[in-house]
């Protein structure tokens, strides 16, 4: 299918025309249609491009800066996925389908917040090695009764869009699994809620109901990510043009750029630059939009 470029925002007339313009100047003719309607209150309009020689990684580096420029999404896609045939959808969790860092909440109880958020941040913005700091903070987490994570879950919010996202997904068949770097405990809990299909995360080790500071099994970093990304569409028998991954941080970046559609929500600047489709201003269920859904479809759906 046609490539296309999804404008996420606060949208008028003008803009479009102006957005127009800018295309016309590099040669690219478009069909600009609205997903959006007037019970929206940020607005989503897709521009189908006609067929024309483009390099993605400098059209999407002019699109990111027109993002931050105006505070609008410009989201290029080179190919549409079709929602109605059933795919693959993976998922970040932290910051992610939930608003949270699960390892910064746990250390609030703990009492050591500041000290362990800092190095998350860092973490997820490329700065430091995943796995190295994800020792070092789970181990400064020894001796945590394990009775307030049932406390830390009840606190969190989920992110904006997530229920919609999975009713649509599941209505069109779709296999969605959570692929976090967070823990089982609270993955597991998000699976069940929302019906998603299956689960990859971190195992705590508790031992008389207290953290010992260690994890059992695999790390899921980034490279384990795309890893099980690969053997679940293998399992499904799933064409990769239906692929799907959306995170946040750098640890998400390999598998959001060997989906089809790799969507980086809410996500680090360096996550931004790197990540085919970056999308700031709508929540869980603006993955919908770029699927091409408008609307009226998405709520028809999703009640």
């Amino acid at each position: 299918m046609s490539a296309s470029i999804t404008l996420i925002g606060s949208l008028n007339p003008e803009y479009l025309d102006k957005f127009n313009t800018w295309l016309d100047a590099r040669g690219l003719q478009s069909q600009t249609r609205l997903l959006s309607d007037a019970q929206d209150a940020i607005s989503v309009a897709q521009c189908t491009l006609g067929d024309s020689e483009l390099n993605p990684v400098s059209i999407r580096a002019e699109l990111l800066k027109l993002s931050n420029d105006t505070g609008i999404d410009h989201i290029y896609q080179s190919s549409m996925l079709d929602v109605k045939v059933p795919g693959v959808a993976v998922f970040d969790m932290d910051s992610t389908l939930i608003k949270a860092e699960v390892m910064d909440e746990l250390a609030v109880d703990a009492g050591i917040g500041e000290q362990i958020s800092a190095v998350t941040a860092s973490a997820m913005r490329g700065e430091i090695d995943f796995v190295e700091s994800f020792v070092q903070r789970l181990a400064l987490l020894k001796g945590l009764n394990s009775e307030v994570m049932d406390g830390v879950y009840n606190r969190i919010q989920h992110m904006d869009g997530i229920s919609t996202l999975m009713k649509v997904l599941h209505h069109y068949g779709w296999h969605t699994a959570i692929l976090s770097g967070g823990f089982t405990y609270f993955a597991d809990r998000i699976q069940a809620e929302y019906g998603m299909t299956e689960v990859h995360a971190n195992v705590l080790e508790i031992q008389n109901n207290e953290l010992t500071g260690k994890y059992l099994g695999d790390i899921v970093d980034g490279e384990r990510k795309k890893l099980l990304l690969t053997n679940i569409v293998a399992a499904q028998n799933v064409d990769w043009q239906q692929t799907i991954a959306c995170g946040d941080g750098a640890n998400d970046l390999l598998m959001l750029n060997h989906a089809a559609l790799g969507v980086a929500l809410h996500a680090k600047p360096l996550v931004r630059e790197r990540a085919p489709c970056p999308m700031n201003n709508l929540g869980l269920d603006g993955i919908l939009y770029l699927l091409g859904m408008t609307s009226a479809q998405i709520r028809e759906l999703s009640v």
